[in-house]
């Protein structure tokens, strides 16, 4: 087969996959279909060359030829094996945690639909198919969170992602077509220079919409009310990391002055998304902040291959989060810790997973977390931004805190009444994402990796690692002082600022209604009435001034002077005689009265 061939087949087959499986919506079919995408993908990343490009003739604009051209490199290679993993575990995992709910063959549909949009944002090298793209991740997430569309949390969450989305995309779009236009391409691959720093800032601004970072940060805590496992798949794994991925893409062509504004965002997110994880006390919630908070550290690496290498670690680690969690909430059919504890026993498979993916949350040796967060601050200390080296440390001692305390709260501890049911089908995806997690993929050494030709890793000072056993130390013996502590609510960023801005949106949205009601409605109907009147008069005026006098009188008088002139020649000698003498009788006239 080939190479070609194949990256058609990796592009085509999930929207293949979802037509099928909106004709046959099968659980066995649409896990199929995504095993095959997987196996794909790895066989395409295995065979495929470093910056692997093709393109296809699209269309011609002013004399213009615009390619649909793809872009295959090592970050989007990376982030394509991520969604192939993910989303198959992620499939696999939904069989049986949505066994009951009658319309799961739409939630496979939206699933399939979610990866082509993703498969293609990461794979185009094209700025009107990123574009597309982008917009069509963001409705395949709309899509899930809105899944339980009977339930108005669920609605509200959606509408707040799409609204709080639609600002950044909005900056995105000016910002690529600004882009294209300062470099005179629409392929990214083919730019060179640097852009202008606002046209950078908003790219950014994008990105950090999609990646819920400061200020946008509050609709990726409430989009937690679709379904497990999809915030396993997008609001973990991938469709967040389109946010870290679009600044990858724009890195090197973007002013220094972008890239400060990257490091500030990120190090703003990363401190704010790890304290408010710890006043949740719903599960969902304190991942959803953890994840805002690990994406910020990927803004505050960005322009290195650290970023990209915890892009890949965390998609796996927070997936696998995710999904442990979801066997918590099918076991206690509750999200709040305040039904959770003692589950070590009753659920022995998710508690380890908890222990590992939470090891590699905290950054612990014998994870890939370990070898991606030290890259970083390899790179920040190497880079000289010890300001964000100081940010990352701080932020550390919150992730051990929070993450620590809320494995004590649902594994530890006295155990509470709940559901003992099993449930052994659920473990097979998070088996395989534990092993995936785990550091020997990378390295065999627990402290040292070295770099691959695709994946520069930067090397922290020894002084380092001591810095980072003290933030394990203080997180953990801060969370086992205050073991017993639940927080009483789900605190959010700028609590007031979602409902005064939907209230704000509703009140125009109402008052445009009323307006184009009450004034643009009735300006329309009073011109088209207007043009009735006028057309009545200008027919009352062709009929009578027109065609009656105009048309009409110009007729009668040719007609009477033609009928008038005629009797000169009517043939009869006396009527000839009789002009005559009318003519002299006149000519006689006007000689007496001239004298």
């Amino acid at each position: 087969m080939g190479l070609n061939l194949l990256f058609l087949g990796v592009l085509l087959l999930p929207w293949v996959s979802a037509l099928l499986v909106a004709i046959f919506p099968k659980p066995i079919l649409s896990i199929s279909l995504s095993a095959l995408f997987s196996l794909s993908a790895i066989l395409f990343l295995f065979n495929s060359t470093v910056n692997y490009k093709i393109a296809y003739t699209w269309f011609q604009l002013g004399g213009q030829e615009i390619n649909a051209s793809f872009w295959a490199n090592t970050s989007a290679q990376l982030v394509l094996g991520l969604v192939a993993f993910v989303s198959f575990c992620v499939q696999l995992f939904s069989k049986s945690y949505l066994a009951k709910d009658p319309s799961i063959g739409r939630y496979y549909l939206y699933l399939h639909l979610f990866v082509g949009a993703m498969t293609l944002l990461v794979l185009t090298d094209s700025i009107l198919l990123f574009y597309g793209a982008w917009e069509l991740v963001g409705a395949g997430s709309y899509l899930l969170i809105s899944f339980w569309h009977e339930k108005t949390q669920a609605t509200q969450a959606a509408k707040k992602a799409f609204l709080i989305n639609r600002f950044g995309d909005i900056a995105l779009l000016f910002g690529l077509i600004a882009l294209g236009l300062h470099f005179d391409t629409w392929q990214f691959s083919e730019m060179h220079g640097i852009a202008p720093t606002l046209v950078g800032i908003a790219i950014i601004t994008g990105g950090i919409a999609k990646s819920a970072q400061f200020p946008l940060m509050s609709w990726l805590p409430d989009a937690m009310e679709g379904p497990t496992p999809a915030s396993a798949l997008i609001h973990a794994a991938t469709m967040v990391a389109a946010g870290v991925f679009v600044g990858i893409r724009v890195f090197d062509i973007t002013s220094p002055e972008t890239h400060l504004f990257m490091g500030i965002i990120g190090a703003i997110s990363f401190l704010s998304g790890a304290i408010f994880a710890i006043f949740q006390n719903d599960i969902k919630k304190t991942l959803a902040y953890s994840t805002i908070s690990q994406l910020g550290l990927m803004w505050m690496g960005m322009g290195s291959d650290a970023s990209l290498f915890h892009l890949l670690t965390h998609g796996i680690f927070k997936a696998g989060l995710f999904l442990a969690a979801g066997a918590v909430i099918h076991k206690v059919h509750s999200q709040s810790l305040n039904d959770m504890g003692g589950l070590r026993k009753k659920a022995p498979v998710a508690a380890f997973a908890y222990l590992i993916f939470g090891a590699g949350l905290m950054g612990l040796p014998l994870t890939g977390g370990f070898y991606s967060k030290e890259s970083i601050a390899g790179y920040l200390y190497t880079t000289e931004q010890f300001e964000l080296l100081g940010v990352l440390g701080v932020g550390m001692v919150l992730t051990s805190f929070y993450i620590s305390r809320q494995f004590y709260l649902i594994f530890m501890g006295p155990v509470k009444e709940g559901s003992s049911e099993k449930n052994t089908a659920l473990n097979l995806p998070i088996r395989l994402l534990i092993i995936a997690s785990l550091s020997i993929w990378f390295s065999l050494h627990p402290f040292e990796m070295r770099s691959y030709a695709f994946l520069t890793i930067y090397h922290i000072p020894s002084f380092w690692l001591y810095i980072t056993a003290g933030t394990w130390v203080l997180g953990i013996a801060g969370a086992y002082l205050t073991r017993n502590w639940i927080p009483s609510g789900n605190f959010q960023f700028l609590p007031r600022f979602w409902p005064s801005l939907f209230n704000l949106i509703r009140w125009k949205s109402r008052s445009a209604q009323v307006f184009e009601m009450q004034f643009i409605d009735r300006f329309v109907n009073g011109i088209a009435g207007l043009q009735v009147i006028i057309a009545h008069l200008l027919a009352w005026v062709d009929r009578h001034l027109v065609d009656g006098i105009l048309v009409g009188g110009s007729a009668s008088l040719s007609a009477g002077t033609g009928k008038l002139l005629s009797r000169w020649q009517s043939a009869k000698v006396q009527n000839y005689w009789t002009m005559i003498i009318v003519t002299f009788a006149l000519f006689l006239l006007y000689a007496l009265f001239i004298k």
